[in-house]
């Protein structure tokens, strides 16, 4: 029988019995100290040292500017949590490094799309400590202050720089030298705008620019869901015409859903793109499009068309790189002029690629040979085997590159780059076109598109881990500049000469050298492809990695 006083006591019993483990568990015969009856002892076990709290940046930066060094008496990597006084998720990344003496070094990085304005709030910095029975060990709080510039920075006047030239596609040229002969002043840059666009979690994919008649260009790939039919994607693209100015924009057209074309390139008031079998055609000053027509293809695909390979303007016309086919039209009316096979099999086809153009040829290297055809008529007047593509799988069709044309008698070649974040094997190979034999070959892991002025070339090499500069004679390196002096670990775009600098986009920044000196003059925290216009803006484009986020174009003024 169950009386009522023992049904009474019954609800305490069991806390009393848990109390009396824990108090035995925290004075235990072992001595272990520190509990009691009283619950787990509080204690510091972190201790925080080198406090950077302050950020001030410009939009889309990589600011690494708050940062601690943290030493625990425990063996555990700290965690981390951070609390903005306004609800805002302040930073997006944080770099964790374990240091020599078994300190922790934690970076945090505000979000690349953080609006203008100023943030403040507490990072906590805690042990994993999930069931305190000795010890409670406290966390530790630093404070933090995120200052984000407005997006409008030095407006000044435009005005041409002498000797700069539009920016008209790859390397700014249709020889893809990515030579500006002009001598600049690192002192005077400053940034004069950003533009920025948040797709809102969805995919978008911003072109590289060309810039020309006062005006910054790019296209734009972005993916929706049918409001038909939830299980299917529409793809659309459209056209952007920005204010060099104040970056305003001044004309956007976009195409019908589903079609989808590559990077533009510019010429003057023309400009033109391509989508899997058209070439599209605009006034660059209006936006009105002139007009679009089908090219004659081998395969039947255009589809070396790409997001990051604009085709190449020359004379009121457009070369474009096909799956097999070099092809030629009218930049106005968009008609085909001739398009030649590369007499390519179909399961050797190639994409993302574009052609070089000089006064009298047109240059392709693709799968293994570089070919040069006439201009006027397409006929292809001479070929020769040089080294080919190295990577396999799904890339192994895409090249990533486009020849350069140093001079007028040499022809600069790299064989394939893997995408963007990766190296691969390959080769750099300068051709004599005068004789039509190859002068020297380099091996190594190039990643960057080859720039070329005063008789050397510049290219970032990944097996080296450097910026090198090699005699366009021989190959040979010159001098270089290795990554590590940034605290770089890749190259993140491209490589623009002066005559006195050298720009060179990294992964988080990018940097100009001095070229006699091989020294950092100059530094900005943003990343990305690289453009420099006639009016002497320098322009930077940084995308999400994986093409989800916030895009930015960045113009720095260099005079």
């Amino acid at each position: 029988m169950i009386t009522p006083i023992q049904y009474a006591f019954r609800p305490i019993a069991l806390p009393l019995v848990l109390l009396s483990l824990l108090s035995i568990a925290g004075c235990g015969g072992g001595g272990g100290g520190g509990g009691g009856v009283f619950g787990p002892t509080d204690r510091h076990v972190l201790h925080l040292s080198e406090v950077s709290s302050n950020c001030n940046m410009a939009p889309a930066e990589n600011c690494g500017d708050i940062h601690v060094v943290v030493s625990s008496d425990l063996a555990e990597r700290p965690e981390w949590k951070a609390s903005d006084s306004n609800g805002v998720a302040v930073f997006d990344r944080v770099d964790k490094e374990k240091l020599s003496d078994n300190t922790w070094r934690f970076t945090f990085r505000p979000a690349t799309g953080l609006a203008p304005g100023t943030y403040t709030g507490n990072i906590t910095l805690s042990t994993l400590n999930l069931l305190p029975i000795n010890y409670n060990d406290l966390p530790e709080t630093m404070a933090y202050k995120v200052t984000v510039a407005p997006l409008k920075g030095n407006l000044s006047a435009l005005a041409p720089l002498p000797g700069a030239g539009d920016w008209e596609g790859t390397n700014g040229n249709a020889a893809h030298t990515g030579a500006v002969p002009v001598s600049l002043n690192a002192a005077s840059f400053a940034r004069r705008w950003t533009w920025q666009y948040d797709s809102a979690g969805k995919y978008n994919r911003l072109s590289p620019v060309v810039a020309a008649n006062g005006f910054v260009y790019f296209s734009m790939d972005q993916a929706s869901i049918d409001s038909q039919d939830p299980n299917k994607t529409i793809y659309t693209t459209s056209l952007t015409a920005l204010s060099e100015l104040d970056s305003t924009v001044q004309w956007r057209t976009s195409q019908a859903p589903g079609v989808v074309h590559g990077a533009p390139g510019v010429s003057g008031t023309r400009l033109a793109a391509t989508d899997t079998s058209k070439v599209y055609t605009f006034d660059a000053v209006s936006g009105a499009q002139l007009a679009n027509a089908k090219q004659p293809q081998s395969i039947g695909l255009l589809s070396a068309v790409s997001p990051l390979t604009a085709p190449t303007l020359a004379g009121g016309n457009v070369y474009i790189g096909g799956n097999d086919d070099v092809i030629n039209a009218d930049a106005s009316t968009a008609q085909n002029l001739w398009s030649t096979s590369l007499g390519l099999p179909i399961t050797a086809s190639v994409d993302e690629w574009t052609p070089a153009v000089n006064s009298s040829t047109v240059y392709s290297n693709t799968a293994g040979t570089l070919r040069a055809f006439n201009r006027v008529s397409g006929a292809q007047q001479w070929s020769l085997a040089v080294p080919g593509q190295v990577l396999s799988g799904l890339n192994k069709s895409s090249l990533r590159q486009a020849p350069v044309l140093p001079d007028d008698h040499t022809v600069l070649l790299l064989n394939q780059r893997s995408a963007a974040g990766s190296s691969t094997d390959n080769s750099l190979s300068l051709v004599d076109t005068d004789s039509r034999q190859l002068r020297w070959t380099v091996n190594g892991q190039f990643t960057t598109q080859p720039v070329t002025a005063q008789g050397v070339l510049y290219v970032g090499n990944q097996a080296t881990a450097a910026l090198e500069a090699r005699s366009i004679a021989t190959g040979a390196v010159l001098w270089s500049w290795p990554l590590s002096a940034v605290n770089e670990a890749r190259f993140g775009g491209d490589v623009i000469v002066t005559n006195n600098l050298l720009f060179v986009a990294g992964e988080t920044a990018t940097y100009a050298l001095d070229l006699a000196s091989q020294k950092v003059v100059w530094s900005y925290r943003v990343g990305g492809k690289l453009a420099l216009s006639r009016n002497g803006v320098l322009y930077i484009r940084a995308v999400a990695s994986n093409f989800v986020g916030t895009s930015s174009l960045t113009a720095i003024n260099l005079k």
